[in-house]
C-alpha cells in the first residue's frame, strides 16, 4: 500500500512567530500548523448540520525558544464562549474519579486546609471543589464566568459559594489559604497574567499554596499525539517552562511532577520572599519540538492507515472530549467511523463539532456493525474493555498513545 500523504490542511511551517505570552522574549518560532479546526472541542450539538457548520478557527502552533512555552498564535479570546452548552466532566469514569480521590487526599495531606477557604479558577460545575472541601473541611470559593459552574451540593465541607465571572484583583479580598486551578490555564493566552494575580492574591504569606494542574506538552510532542492539540488549548507547558513562570512571577514551586500515566503536570507553589533570578531550560522542550514532525506525520500516516484498512462505518470512536474533536478534525477519513461512544449521559444524542459524528451511550452499540474501537484515552482502555464484555461484545480494539 501506498503511504498516504499528509491531510492538505496540516502543516510544519518555519519563521518568526512573536513575543512569547509567557516571558515575553521575541524569539519565538512557528512549528505546526492546521487549518479550520472547530474553535471549540466540548460543545453540545444537538443537529449534524450544525455541528458540521460550527465555527472553526486556525492553529498555529508557534514555540517560545527562551523559555520553552508553546502557544497558538492564531487563537482569538473572543470567539470562545464556555456557556450552557459545554460540556468537560470526565467524572463518569471510574478511572477519572479514582485519580481525583488521590489527588484531593494528597493536597488535604499536604496543606493544612481545616476550616481554611479554598480559592478555584474555572471550576467548571464545581465537582473537585466540592469533593475537596468536603474531605478538608473547607469553605470555598469557585469563580468562573461559565454558568455551568456550582451544578454541585453547595452545603458541602463548610459551604460553596461560587461567582460568575472572571478572575480578577477584585477577589483578592478573600482570605484564600490556598488558589486551585485546574485545566484552565491552557485556555488562556495571557498565562503570566493569571500568575501574576494568583501571587498576588495569595500575598507574603509562605503558608498559603498554589495547586495547578494541566497538560504536559512534552509527552503530545514525543508522541506525535496530534490529536492533543486543539483550538481551545491555546496554552501548552512542560515542566521546565511552568517551573520558569510560576518562579519568574515570585513563586516558590514545592512540588512539580507528571501524573495520570504522565498525561498531566501537577505543580504546588508558595509565594516567595526571595528576590531570585530564575533561569529558563528549554532545552528538553526544544529537542522534542525538533522532533514533533517527523512524529506527527508518522502519527498522522499509522492512523490514517489503520482506518482506511477498516469498512466504512465499521469503526466506534470511546470517548467524544477534546481528543475525539482533533484527532477526527485533523486527520479526516470520517467515513469508517460510525459513532462516537460517550459514557456521559448529557453527551448522548449529540454530534461532535467539526465532522458531525453522533455521540451514544455504550448500550446503544450492540446491533451496530461495530468491528474495531479506538479508544481515545489509554488510561481507560481496561475501563472500556470491560464494559464492551458486559455488552457481550468484542471488537479489535485500539488507543491512541500506545
Amino acid at each position: 500500500m501506498d503511504q498516504p500523504s499528509l491531510p492538505p490542511h496540516v502543516g510544519f511551517p518555519s519563521g518568526p512567530a512573536g513575543a512569547c505570552p509567557a516571558c515575553a522574549a521575541p524569539d519565538c518560532q512557528l512549528v505546526y500548523s492546521v487549518a479550520r479546526i472547530p474553535i471549540h472541542s466540548c460543545v453540545l450539538l444537538a443537529d449534524q448540520a450544525q455541528a458540521r457548520g460550527f465555527p472553526q478557527g486556525d492553529l498555529e502552533w508557534a514555540v517560545c525558544r527562551r523559555c520553552g512555552f508553546l502557544f497558538n498564535r492564531a487563537f482569538d479570546a473572543s470567539r470562545i464562549d464556555y456557556g450552557e452548552d459545554y460540556e468537560e466532566t470526565q467524572g463518569y469514569s471510574g478511572t477519572f474519579r479514582a485519580f481525583l480521590a488521590d489527588t484531593i487526599a494528597r493536597l488535604t495531606d499536604d496543606h493544612d486546609l481545616q476550616g481554611q477557604t479554598v480559592v478555584e479558577i474555572g471550576p467548571g460545575r464545581g465537582d473537585f471543589l466540592e469533593a475537596l472541601c468536603r474531605a478538608a473541611g473547607a469553605r470555598g470559593v469557585g469563580i468562573d464566568p461559565s454558568r455551568t459552574a456550582g451544578r454541585v451540593d453547595r452545603s458541602a465541607g463548610l459551604g460553596l459559594e461560587f461567582l460568575f465571572e472572571p478572575y480578577g484583583p477584585q477577589h483578592h479580598s478573600i482570605e484564600a489559604a490556598a488558589v486551585v486551578c485546574r485545566h484552565t490555564l491552557e485556555h488562556l493566552p495571557r498565562v503570566a497574567e493569571l500568575v501574576e494575580l494568583v501571587r498576588a492574591h495569595l500575598g507574603s504569606h509562605p503558608e498559603r499554596c498554589a495547586f495547578f494542574e494541566l497538560p504536559d506538552t512534552e509527552r503530545i510532542l514525543r508522541e506525535g499525539a496530534f490529536w492533543d492539540v486543539y483550538y481551545e488549548h491555546c496554552s501548552y507547558f512542560s515542566r521546565a517552562s511552568l517551573r520558569y513562570l510560576f518562579e519568574s512571577q515570585g513563586f516558590a514551586v514545592d512540588r512539580l511532577g507528571l501524573v495520570y500515566a504522565g498525561q498531566y503536570l501537577h505543580l504546588d507553589a508558595h509565594p516567595s520572599s526571595m528576590q531570585t533570578h530564575p533561569q529558563p531550560d528549554p532545552a528538553s522542550i526544544l529537542e522534542a519540538v525538533g522532533q514533533f514532525q517527523e512524529r506527527c506525520e508518522a502519527s498522522l500516516k499509522r492512523w490514517h492507515a489503520w482506518l482506511q484498512a477498516s469498512q466504512p462505518g465499521s469503526v466506534a470512536l470511546w470517548g467524544s472530549g477534546s481528543k475525539a474533536t482533533g484527532f477526527l478534525t485533523t486527520l479526516g477519513s470520517w467515513d469508517r467511523i460510525q459513532c462516537v461512544v460517550d459514557i456521559n449521559p448529557d453527551k448522548a444524542g449529540k454530534f461532535v463539532a467539526g465532522s458531525g459524528h453522533p455521540i451514544i451511550q455504550p448500550s446503544e452499540l450492540p446491533g451496530r456493525p461495530i468491528e474495531r474501537v479506538l479508544i481515545m484515552n489509554p488510561i481507560y482502555r481496561t475501563e472500556i474493555t470491560r464494559a464492551l464484555a458486559d455488552l457481550g461484545l468484542h471488537p479489535e480494539i485500539e488507543a491512541l498513545g500506545e
